[in-house]
């Protein structure tokens, strides 16, 4: 039979293309055996064309066996497990994302570092969008990307050498309102600091801002940041961040001054690690080097993922209530986010110059930081690139197991699924609609990675049998974003099995996994108030991570890269996480406290998992 009949039949029987294949090797093969048995082999005995037959039936059914998980799903099927998850063609809200054209937004103005400055030149923003290669994405509308401005001439900066663009006529600049509010440049050893603006002002921070390195300092000031009128209702899981007792809150929670302490710490030695043009330069801090993890040879995959660490570093702002139009560090986060748009692609690809094996990460990231920043301020100039950046992640799911991998339709892995599900629920905290088909593919992926006993493990793709820790935690926190529920929808004993799973392997300095801290400590946090034995994992896990993060963190307020997956993304990777991790008490507002509750059960073509 052609191959290109094949592929055809394996996407009706939701097999992949090799199992067909095989299939009709077994076949041939069963045709042969019986051929020759009736034929050359006639002549020997009945009980020995009897073991041929009985050994080759064998066969087939082991064949048919793996044959059936594969299409049917693996753990978690059953009597008792509801009616299979129906893949169906998308429904109309994805046509509309697909086909909606967003018209150019306003062009940003940018924030003049520089008070006395009276004429400010513009340059016309470089194009970082690279070629798509059409052989690997999946076809979408174009994306039109905002003609961005660009900025005055910045400070100098060591290592980093900037082209210029030739200089065009004078524009609006990016916090410019009806009068003209200048921001007062930070001294050179203190904290970055943002100015008050009138409250007329849309400060988006810079569209191309020049942010020269600042010192990084021990310390910063108690006192509550430098605030601009916020979105009028804040999306509930992002309240805390912004509480008037944000202190108490890390207090209840089990952080105490020494760990705000330290992300204050990391925020300033983030601020001053940013490059002029907004990004943050993954290769010049330390990303990129191969260490062959887990054995696999990823060529040095992070050396160009800017976009992913970039995200990161925004992530971490955002999650400390520092937003391009608030906070103390405005036009970081401001020219963060235009290099991010900068970096779009026609489809919506947030990857950058990224390699292979960091495309889909660094699309991820990126995408999550900007549909956070704008869930958190509602601000529309901001639209187009989540919008977009939506629509790639919704056409890179694979149609058939519900997850994401390295190229858009490839089959799935766990540790991408977490970012696209923060990506979505993040989405749909701006209002862009997604899909129930994609919830339902997501929740089909998820039975497929079950392990374990009472189904409360997970494994890293749908074909492997071992589960691992990192690999639960990230399993169980995409439950409990789709779910909307602290215990993720699973059985007690599954979540038992789950945190008991996690609480083995607690935060150490004899191995740092800042990646799998990351996750189990969200899961953990979020699961925290389910039953007393989860909270009392919690309690443990947090004084471990806590005392562990405390202790290795640099003077400079960085964390080196000793993590295991460090050397890919350097030392903003380690340095943003680590943040992150530390953020944890009001980073999100758990579910049983936030009327943000999901509300994906409630879509009429939602098919969800009964708990088990």
């Amino acid at each position: 039979m052609p191959l290109h009949h094949i592929a055809p039949l394996a996407t009706l029987l939701q097999l992949p293309t090799f199992w067909i294949c095989v299939w009709i090797g077994l076949l041939t093969a069963t045709v042969a055996i019986i051929w020759l048995i009736r034929t050359r082999l006639r002549n020997i005995k009945s009980w020995q064309k009897c073991a041929i037959l009985s050994l080759w039936v064998h066969v087939l059914l082991a064949c048919l066996t793996a044959t059936v998980q594969i299409a049917v799903g693996s753990a978690g099927g059953g009597p008792g497990y509801g009616p299979p998850i129906q893949v169906a063609l998308l429904p109309d809200e994805l046509e509309a994302i697909a086909t909606s054209t967003d018209a150019t937004p306003t062009p940003l103005e940018e924030f003049e570092l520089d008070p006395d400055a009276t004429d400010v030149e513009t340059l016309k923003a470089a194009d970082d969008t690279s070629e798509v290669d059409e052989a690997e994405k999946p076809p979408a509308e174009p994306f039109e990307a905002p003609q961005l401005l660009a900025k005055a001439e910045p400070a100098p900066e060591p290592a980093v050498e900037e082209t210029k663009a030739e200089p065009e006529p004078a524009a609006p600049t990016l916090n410019e309102t009806d009068e003209q509010v200048a921001v007062e440049t930070p001294p050179p050893a203190a904290e970055p600091a943002g100015a008050p603006a009138d409250a007329t002002a849309k400060p988006l921070a810079s569209a191309a801002e020049s942010i020269a390195p600042t010192a990084a300092v021990a310390a910063a000031p108690a006192a509550s940041p430098v605030s601009l009128p916020r979105r009028k209702q804040l999306p509930a899981p992002y309240a805390a961040r912004f509480a008037a007792n944000r202190t108490e809150l890390v207090a209840a929670g089990g952080g105490n001054t020494q760990t705000e302490g330290a992300v204050r710490a990391a925020l300033n030695w983030l601020a001053a690690a940013q490059s002029k043009d907004g990004r943050w330069d993954a290769k010049r801090h330390g990303a990129g080097r191969e260490y062959y993890v887990l054995g696999q040879d990823r060529k040095g995959a992070g050396a160009q993922a800017d976009t992913g660490v970039t995200g990161l570093a925004l992530l971490s702002f955002l999650g400390a209530g520092h937003t391009h139009q608030e906070g103390l560090y405005q036009p970081h986060v401001g020219s963060g986010l235009e290099f991010l748009r900068r970096s779009q692609q026609p489809d919506g690809n947030l990857c950058g110059d990224a390699g292979l094996f960091a495309q889909m990460y660094c699309h991820s990231m990126a995408s999550f930081a900007v549909s956070e920043a704008m869930a958190m301020t509602d601000d529309e100039r901001l639209g187009p690139l989540v919008r977009g950046a939506t629509r790639y992640t919704i056409a890179a799911q694979h149609p058939t197991d519900g997850g994401w991998r390295y190229r858009p339709g490839d089959t799935g892995d766990t540790s991408q699924l977490g970012w696209q599900v923060m990506i979505l629920r993040s989405a749909e905290r701006c209002d862009v609609p997604v899909p129930p088909i994609i919830w339902t593919r997501v929740d089909r992926f998820l039975r497929q990675v079950e392990r374990g006993q009472a189904g409360g493990l997970a494994v890293y793709r749908p074909e492997e049998a071992r589960p691992t820790r990192t690999m639960t935690a990230e399993a169980l926190y995409c439950r409990q974003l789709v779910t909307g529920r602290a215990d993720g929808a699973l059985s007690p004993a599954a979540l038992r099995e789950a945190i008991g799973s996690l609480s083995a392997e607690p935060p150490s300095t004899a191995q740092v996994n800042l990646y799998y801290w990351y996750y189990a400590t969200l899961a953990l946090h979020r699961a925290q108030h389910t039953t007393p034995e989860a909270g009392e994992a919690w309690r443990r896990w947090n004084d471990a991570l806590t005392r562990t993060l405390l202790a290795t963190q640099n003077k400079d307020g960085s964390w080196p890269e000793t993590c295991i997956w460090a050397g890919y993304g350097g030392r903003v990777f380690t340095t943003a996480l680590g943040a992150m991790c530390l953020e944890v008490y009001y980073r999100y507002v758990p579910p049983e406290e936030s009327v943000d509750a999901s509300d994906i059960a409630a879509q009429p073509d939602w098919q969800a998992v009964p708990p088990r």
